[in-house]
């Protein structure tokens, strides 16, 4: 079958026209990205990325006979973006080489209940939940066992399945798997916490990352995208809140090639929630808001698709149910060069899903005035510091059993000096923390 009608079939949903696509590149897509990463394993790690990143936005491919000249863009990007990051992404399975030619030389189909039943009944249950999405706490939830033998059995069945089958054939199980599902458990929450990764401008907040890989703390807005005029449409894609932090990502779309600029920003954002109290308002400075710091970051690109996250942190974000998000302009920017300014009135209501609105926070007490609060949340350790000092270093985390979390520090609000500190902690049920910041320790208590 040509490939202009796989394409179109696996546009219309036939998950093996989509398998078969792969087939027939994959070994072209690990040959493209082995040329480019140092290690098999990085590489087989980003060619899995990129097989989910096009299957997720394979309806933006115009023109279906282009299909594997597009996926390379996307691999290639995807390259550059592992290389910046220097990290390395977890897998369904532990990570295997892969011989770019063993997967031409397999068969057409995988036996898929001949590969489970390698494993034990309990093994096989976990590993189904596991792929399905659920996350290591819910599958411990649902079968009534705890967590850590959860993680064991999870592990045993990786060992039997890497040491029963080649590890071509665990790539074209993980593929059918992933086929099957629409995504991969692990690598859709690794494609979800890159999104909101904020260490590239300096603000590495662990414990969102954390709480995202455990409780699936983020939330896919179901939006249709927004006519802005002249070609360009926009929506909101994901959305993550806590008492301290709102992070939304934005998808931003152009039938024109945009690759020529460096950034999106809805230069009027207002954040309104459902009681009328004002979120944010970038627009009007002396706006009595709850945003006590703004930021955006471009977090993926390519000829006709920008991915936005606009984020924002505060002393405390009020519970509602909705946020109303409004703009009147869009500015597109080019390096050296003016700002191209859409002009399309935006509104639309994002309603909230429960677990943000009915969040859940511990609050400490402390023994200075300079710590003016002091919370743990489901995304981690947050504090508000005020202090004249420019600088607060070494900020450090000591919990009751003397365990030791590294924090992240942040300028809140320049003008009355006020701080915040973060670290990846969650454990409401800790009595007692220590808070060490500029080599003084500062105790804090429910």
């Amino acid at each position: 079958m040509i490939i202009e009608d796989l394409v179109a079939k696996a546009k219309c949903g036939d998950k093996n026209a989509y398998s078969e696509l792969i087939v027939s590149i994959q070994s072209d897509l690990y040959k493209v990205a082995r040329a480019r990463l140092k290690s098999e394993a990085d590489s087989q790690d980003v060619v899995q990325d990129t097989i989910i990143k096009a299957y997720l936005n394979l309806g933006k491919l115009r023109i279906n006979k282009n299909f594997k000249t597009w996926i390379i863009r996307i691999l290639i990007n995807e390259c550059n973006r592992f290389y910046k990051k220097s990290k390395r992404r977890d897998d369904v399975f532990e990570k295997c080489a892969i011989d770019g030619n063993a997967v031409a030389y397999m068969e057409d189909k995988v036996d898929f209940d001949s590969i489970m039943k390698v494993l034990n009944e309990k093994e096989r249950k976990i590993v189904e939940f596991y792929v399905d999405g659920y996350s290591i706490k819910q599958i411990s939830k649902k079968l009534s066992i705890n967590e850590n033998t959860v993680k064991t059995n999870l592990s045993r069945g990786r060992i039997k399945l890497k040491s029963r089958y080649s590890p071509a054939s665990i790539f074209m199980f993980m593929l059918c798997l992933f086929i099957a599902t629409s995504v991969v458990a692990v690598s859709i929450i690794s494609y979800i916490k890159s999104l909101f990764e904020l260490g590239s401008v300096g603000i590495n907040n662990s414990g969102v990352l954390m709480a995202i890989e455990n409780m699936e703390w983020y939330q896919k807005v179901d939006m249709n995208y927004i006519d802005l005029g002249d070609g360009y449409k926009i929506k909101m894609e994901y959305l993550l809140m806590d008492e301290m932090n709102l992070y939304m990502v934005f998808d931003f779309t152009s039938e024109k090639d945009i690759s020529k600029f460096t950034d999106m920003t809805p230069t009027d954002l207002t954040v309104v929630n459902e009681n009328g109290e004002v979120i944010c308002d970038i627009s009007n400075f002396f706006a009595e808001q709850y945003c006590k710091k703004f930021g955006y970051k471009l977090i993926d690109s390519n000829k006709n698709n920008m991915k936005v996250l606009i984020y924002m942190y505060t002393d405390k974000f009020p519970v509602s149910n909705s946020l109303d998000i409004s703009f009147s302009k869009v500015d597109l920017t080019k390096k050296l060069s003016k700002r191209v300014t859409i002009n399309s009135n935006v509104n639309f209501k994002v309603k909230l899903i429960d677990k943000f609105v009915s969040r859940k926070f511990t609050t400490y007490k402390s023994n200075s005035n300079i710590i003016e609060k002091a919370i743990v949340t489901e995304t981690g350790f947050h504090a508000i510091i005020i202090s004249d000092n420019q600088t607060l270093k070494g900020a450090k985390l000591i919990d009751e059993f003397d365990n030791l979390y590294e924090c992240n520090t942040q300028v809140l609000t320049d003008y009355d000096f006020k701080y915040i500190i973060n670290a990846n902690f969650n454990n409401f049920e800790s009595r007692t923390l220590r808070l060490i910041i500029n080599d003084k320790e500062y105790i804090l208590s429910k």
